[in-house]
């Protein structure tokens, strides 16, 4: 996978932003192909978790207070905010045209 500071900095197919949610509060993140996530908490607690078509939870973690949480298959994550949560976020879009 490509990554440019460059495109970071222009903010060519990248997102940068803060991830606020009040406890219970949901976040649905879609990636795409080629694209990725990357969510780091400030404060706080959350699950994030991914279905799979037809089946249990395909995926759970529970990200601890400042390590990055890099998602990089394609679908769509489910951010559940255990309490009050801060922190960064950071979307990379797919290389489709």
């Amino acid at each position: 996978m490509k990554f440019s500071m460059l495109n970071l900095l222009a903010g060519r197919r990248h997102q940068f932003g803060a991830l606020m949610l009040m406890r219970g509060e949901t976040f649905l993140e879609t990636i795409d192909e080629g694209g990725m996530a990357a969510f780091v908490l400030i404060r706080g607690s959350a699950a994030v978790s991914r279905q799979r078509v037809g089946a249990q939870a395909g995926l759970h973690l529970t990200p601890r207070l400042g390590e990055p949480v890099v998602l990089t298959n394609p679908g769509t994550y489910c951010v559940v905010a255990k309490e009050h949560v801060i922190g960064l976020r950071l979307l990379r879009m797919g290389d489709a045209p």
